[in-house]
């Protein structure tokens, strides 16, 4: 124990030590743990302040990204709206298309239905003519004598009486 005693003697210079130790440790404190703290803080609160404005730029950045996915989403929606009107447009000029045909061709087969009956009565018309003066001929070979103009006439007149239109129409 005596080596231990004459490492700490309890003296004046035990007393200036401890005092020169505290004055020492306020000095450090004023001059350098007191900045070194300050300058930790600060640092510490530019860091908050940085993952702050991080988290606040990543939240914009959702909200940007939901937005833009919405806006995304709606165009997608125009676009479908847009081939659907299309679509219904194309189906409606088909259908008009198609109806037009029809009724042209309708027309067309009534028009040819009237050109044919037209044809068909002018040819029968024709073909009694035709048989008239023929039998005409022949009554006149019968009779061995010329009819006037008058006589032709009423001959034809009695002939398609008796004959009747009827006949000739069917």
């Amino acid at each position: 124990m005596l080596e231990y005693a004459k490492l700490v003697a309890f003296n004046w210079t035990f007393v200036f030590q401890i005092l020169n130790t505290i004055i020492l440790f306020l000095i450090l404190r004023k001059l350098l743990f007191k900045p070194v703290k300050e300058m930790m803080l600060a640092r510490q609160q530019r860091i908050q302040d940085t993952v702050d404005e991080a988290d606040e730029i990543n939240k914009q950045a959702q909200a940007f990204k939901k937005e833009y996915e919405i806006k995304l989403e709606n165009i997608k929606e125009e676009g479908r709206e847009i081939i659907k009107a299309a679509r219904l447009k194309a189906d409606e000029q088909y259908k008009e298309i198609i109806n037009e045909a029809h009724e042209r061709a309708s027309m067309m087969i009534k028009h040819a239905e009237a050109e044919i009956e037209r044809e068909n009565i002018k040819a029968m018309n024709e073909l009694k003519n035709e048989i008239t003066s023929l039998a005409f001929i022949t009554v006149e070979k019968v009779l061995k004598k010329k009819l006037d103009e008058k006589d032709h006439n009423e001959l034809i007149q009695k002939f398609l009486e008796e004959v009747g239109e009827a006949e000739w129409q069917s």
